[in-house]
């Protein structure tokens, strides 16, 4: 049950992204609506592709956190100029959790890699 949930998070990221992108190209902000909508769409993207494959793709979810990580950033700066009140706030903590999850992924990438350099015997 816990590995089905586990990603959970980035459909409804992606779903919260695609529909504030769509509101900015609507209101006449083309470069950063689509920006929003086309990292919404690729983390869309990876959510099916990771139901669908069931392996974890570790350097792949890396760059995932990341884009995620900058579009919720993008999307905090559009809530504050829109002028809400809680909602910027909720972004701004999201983005830092995926932030903070892109380097803990980067640290245990780079943990990986050492150990199947130093030791292939065990890959």
């Amino acid at each position: 049950m816990r590995k089905q949930l586990i990603s959970i998070h980035h459909f409804f990221v992606a779903i919260i992204l695609m529909a504030k992108g769509f509101d900015k190209i609507q209101h006449h902000h083309s470069f950063i609506g689509w920006t929003i909508l086309i990292l919404g769409i690729i983390s869309l993207i990876y959510f099916i592709f990771i139901k669908l494959s069931k392996k974890p793709h570790s350097l792949l979810e890396l760059i995932i956190h990341l884009f995620e990580s900058i579009a919720l950033f993008l999307t905090t700066y559009i809530y504050f100029q829109e002028g809400k009140t809680l909602l910027p706030y909720v972004t701004l903590i999201a983005g830092i959790g995926f932030l903070i999850a892109t380097f803990i992924h980067l640290k245990g990438h780079k943990k990986l890699r050492a150990d199947k350099i130093s030791n292939p015997k065990n890959c």
